[in-house]
């Protein structure tokens, strides 16, 4: 049984987001104590593309999305399935996500994320100097890939919003390619630079440093899993599984996917979706090594260079966070990868899976719960956690200690839903 004495703030989660806020409350000089029950491998802050972003202003829910949504449906398409057997569970979020694909929604999520993600990669990049990681972090930017015309046009919206908020990006004419990134084995038609991106090349490894630096900070690490949390006077408690508690003056839960399950003990009904996604790593077997993420948009997957080898990263599953692991997608988009780049033989037994925090609007949860003041909600964010946790971090640290936020976050209040 754990049974702490009342520290200043309790952090339920230790991914990224979770252990960047606990680094930017003991900078302010506050008590923190760290919930978490797993390892990193087991956190959507392992398994993604390692991307930090300034680009990353759009939602999921598009324009685009309509018109695909009958191949979605009956999972026709690689870039989304649907696991029918948690088809209730997803219905409602489904529902809401539908609602947000028009332009309306997708420029009202951009004019939000744009001051979020303009600050994500100077916070990466200060915290990793500080902790001296940032050899983890390379700024070669990544590629969007467009195999016809036509699909370059059609994201024309995209590049449109990505001017309005001054983000960088240099188009790539396919000619171009085989100089610009001799990697690629297959001709594109066009490609998109982000040059305003930084990459990690071990995203599991960079919040291990996170973790251990709050530890030898002062933080607390209790290895065990919220139950819930309750108002204890003027802070709050988690309660955790298998008895004992953490009492805190302010609980801040930053769980990713859990803090669907999580919230709902404490009376909310937040549209909160397992998103899961899947990955593998493979041995780099080019003569060209690729210097950068890359995403085939009409493949539906990325491929990122990491320490570990070749990270390919298929479509998004629409599942619950207990439904069993299908690996169609990762299988369907490894026979199309390798005609893309060189991979060798898997260098793991079998592929990654694990599920994102999603909101139909795109955008993330953050602020004080609605009824819960000693309460703070820092999850939701998608495909984005890896890239805004520091800065959410720093967010919640200010919010916390009532300070002015340094990024607007209003548009992501939980009262908005």
């Amino acid at each position: 049984m754990t049974t702490t004495n009342r520290t200043d703030v309790a952090i339920v989660g230790g991914g990224m987001v979770g252990t960047a806020t606990a680094l930017a409350c003991l900078a302010r000089g506050l008590a923190v104590t760290l919930v978490e029950p797993g390892s990193i491998r087991d956190a959507a802050s392992y398994g993604n593309a390692g991307v930090i972003s300034r680009g990353s202003l759009f939602p999921v829910a598009g324009p685009g999305m309509l018109k695909k949504l009958p191949r979605y449906a009956l999972n026709r398409d690689v870039a989304i399935r649907v696991d029918y057997g948690s088809l209730l569970a997803v219905m409602p979020w489904a529902l809401a996500f539908v609602r947000r694909c028009n332009e309306a929604s997708v420029r009202e999520a951009a004019a939000a994320l744009d001051p979020l993600c303009a600050a994500a990669y100077d916070e990466h990049w200060r915290l990793a100097g500080e902790l001296g990681v940032q050899h983890l972090i390379m700024r070669r930017g990544w590629v969007k890939l467009y195999r016809s015309e036509e699909a370059f046009l059609g994201a024309a919206l995209e590049r449109e919003i990505l001017s309005q908020y001054k983000v960088g990006f240099e188009v790539i004419d396919g000619a171009e390619l085989p100089q610009f990134e001799p990697a690629l084995k297959r001709r594109y038609a066009k490609a998109v630079w982000h040059t305003e991106t930084g990459s990690v090349r071990d995203p599991g490894g960079l919040v291990q440093a996170y973790e251990a630096a709050a530890a030898e900070r002062g933080a607390t690490l209790v290895r065990a899993r919220a139950r819930t949390i309750v108002q204890d006077g003027d802070g709050a408690k988690v309660l955790l599984e298998g008895g004992g508690e953490v009492s805190a003056r302010t609980v801040v839960i930053a769980a990713g996917a859990a803090a669907h399950d999580l919230t709902r003990t404490m009376g909310y009904r937040l549209p909160l979706a397992a998103e899961r996604g899947y990955h593998r790593h493979f041995a780099d077997a080019g003569e060209h090594k690729l210097s950068r993420p890359i995403h085939d948009t009409g493949g539906s997957y990325v491929v990122a260079p990491m320490n570990a080898g070749l990270r390919l990263l298929s479509g998004v599953e629409l599942a619950r966070r207990d439904a069993p692991a299908n690996l169609s997608q990762i299988t369907a988009v490894e026979t199309d990868a390798r005609q893309t780049v060189a991979m060798g033989e898997s260098v793991e037994p079998a592929p990654w899976h694990g599920s994102r925090p999603s909101t139909p609007d795109g955008m993330p949860v953050i602020g004080r719960a609605p009824r819960h003041p000693h309460v703070v909600f820092a999850f939701g964010h998608g495909h984005i956690g890896l890239s805004t946790g520091p800065i959410t971090g720093k967010l919640v640290s200010e919010i916390v200690t009532g300070s002015p936020t340094s990024v607007p976050v209003a548009p992501f209040s939980p009262t908005r839903f």
